[in-house]
């Protein structure tokens, strides 16, 4: 069965220490999908290259822990995955089917990938792989790629891209309630999710044209996957299935196609 493709606004890595709106959310999604799938693409907004490059496709690869001052217990964490070299092998020869040109990694999988996997997928039972970013090449090739990939959600792979429908750290306020925006924050996304609906491609490919785009990402590499997730779909309408704000900016919701 056809597979979604999902954009998770990942949070902080102490999510996967707490319980809140958006892990139980992440904790409900193996439910939601019309089948286990036969592996999962994610691109995170944390590993970007100057060509695309795929993790795992030579074997485990383990987790980074790529991030400093947190407690003890985030650093302890570790999450088994599944190897599968039979479907390494396929997904690499469906890719250069595909007319993506990527080059193999062994990087481990940053946080932006197994803190909101691993909240849903505890003990892994199909593989993972990660692809980079590739900034260099500008957005609107990450929406390209995504075009690329559509094809492999019919085929029983689910497409993530994990990031931040927001992401401005220096905004954030500590003392806001849960469930608040800024109302700045909330302009950029009634934005961005109006031009999802509209299909603007355009001008979803500028996200500093939207009102507070600068403010809500003083840089893209939160907001490129959501382009790839979008090109993904392929035309297929775009959902919100989760809502939350936390610290008045830091937006946390997610979107499919196809759940």
């Amino acid at each position: 069965m056809r597979q979604p493709a999902l954009f998770l606004s990942h949070g902080a890595p102490t999510f996967m220490l707490e319980d809140n709106a958006t892990t139980r959310f992440w904790q409900s999604l193996p439910q939601r999908l019309p089948e286990k799938p036969r592996a999962l693409l994610c691109i995170s907004a944390h590993w970007d290259a100057p060509q695309l490059r795929i993790s795992g496709t030579l074997g485990k690869v383990g987790i980074q822990h790529d991030f400093y001052g947190f407690p003890k217990e985030l650093y302890d964490i570790t999450w088994d995955e599944h190897g599968d070299t039979e479907t390494a092998a396929w997904l690499l020869q469906r890719l250069h089917e595909l007319n993506v040109d990527v080059a193999e990694d062994s990087r481990p999988l940053d946080h932006g990938v197994w803190v909101p996997l691993k909240a849903a997928w505890p003990a892994l039972d199909f593989p993972v792989y990660q692809l980079s970013l590739s900034l260099g090449q500008g957005l609107e090739a990450h929406w390209e790629l995504g075009q690329h990939l559509a094809a492999l959600r019919d085929e029983g792979v689910l497409i993530v891209g994990s990031g931040g429908i927001t992401h401005n750290l220096h905004t954030i306020d500590w003392h806001a309630p849960a469930g608040v925006a800024a109302p700045w924050a909330s302009a950029f996304v009634v934005a961005v999710e109006k031009a999802m609906k509209e299909d603007g491609r355009a001008a979803l490919c500028r996200p500093w044209d939207f009102p507070y785009g600068k403010e809500s990402h003083p840089t893209v590499e939160h907001y490129a996957p959501l382009l790839f997730v979008l090109g993904a779909a392929n035309g297929e309408a775009i959902r919100k299935i989760h809502e939350s704000w936390m610290f008045a900016t830091f937006a946390l919701n997610a979107y499919s196609a196809g759940l």
